[in-house]
């Protein structure tokens, strides 16, 4: 049994030989950076307090000291990626400077989110249905899906749904992020998935990514939040197109009975090539475009 993620997907989508290389021939590289352990502990952080905004008190929530609660998490992580050599010489994800940076920035986004959490998510008349809600879904035969939703609401007055994805951006998204549509599709995906597997209307639920800003314009002549909320197009034609998307993956990278199609080409450019974690190892892919 296969099981695919959307991180698989997005990867296909980037080059085919590159998911091939990872997903196929088993060459998996760490690419734990200071953005994915900062991207990790801001969401948990944020999860267990929405847990305690939701079913326990929003007083408390209101006033709860979350800062040595993130820093804990980080610092943790940090320690948990140093990377020691034959040597003993230690490599760490950042120097100093920059994970206080890092901390600092996380606090700000923290801050702003208790500070105006009704703007962000709403409580009346609505609970916690769900962090880190888990999706099943058989694709096709030997092919299953796996994802997690972050967080899960639910209106008992309206009985609508909806579907929050934490982001962690440096400077929020601008308006080509927003129209890309494996970077929205994520969201539309789960939420074809969750109408199939809780059995409700499609229609009574909404996506949002919530973008959490490491840093904003503080000279701008208009306010800028820390944290803002981003609705991508979810209605039929938009969930039709992005699931046809998706089926293209699933059709060219496996066969009826749910095995790997080894043959994938690559699709080198400035941009699937700019991140690539094999851009450099010209043994396993020679046809990499510089930046």
């Amino acid at each position: 049994m296969n099981k695919i993620s959307y991180s698989q997907y997005t990867m296909w989508a980037n080059c085919p030989q590159a998911w091939k290389l990872k997903y196929i021939d088993g060459h998996k590289f760490d690419d734990t950076s200071i953005n994915t352990i900062f991207g990790t502990a801001i969401h948990e952080v944020v999860q267990e307090w929405l847990d305690t905004l939701y079913n326990k008190s929003e007083t408390v929530a209101k006033s709860v000291y979350l800062h040595d609660t993130f820093k804990d998490k980080l610092i943790t992580l940090f320690k948990e990626n140093v990377i020691i050599d034959a040597n003993g010489e230690k490599t760490f994800l950042s120097d100093k400077k920059t994970l206080m940076e890092y901390y600092e920035q996380g606090c700000q986004i923290i801050t702003y989110i208790q500070q105006n959490y009704k703007k962000i998510f709403p409580t009346s008349n609505t609970r916690l249905f769900g962090i880190e809600y888990e999706l099943h879904a058989e694709i096709k035969p030997g092919v299953n899906y796996i994802g997690y939703i972050d967080i899960v609401t639910y209106n008992e007055l309206t009985g609508k749904y909806v579907l929050y994805d934490l982001k962690t951006s440096r400077a929020g998204w601008d308006q080509k992020t927003k129209t890309d549509p494996y970077k929205v599709g994520q969201l539309l995906l789960y939420k074809t998935f969750f109408a199939q597997q809780e059995g409700v209307d499609i229609d009574s639920i909404s996506v949002e990514f919530i973008i959490l800003k490491r840093t904003i314009f503080e000279n701008s002549p208009y306010p800028i939040p820390r944290v803002s909320k981003f609705e991508p197009p979810n209605k039929t034609p938009s969930l039709n197109k992005n699931w046809d998307r998706f089926q293209q993956f699933v059709d060219t990278a496996f066969d009826e009975e749910g095995n790997y199609i080894t043959e994938q080409k690559a699709t080198p450019s400035k941009e699937a090539c700019r991140w690539c974690v094999y851009r450099d190892k010209k043994e396993l892919c020679s046809v990499g475009v510089k930046k």
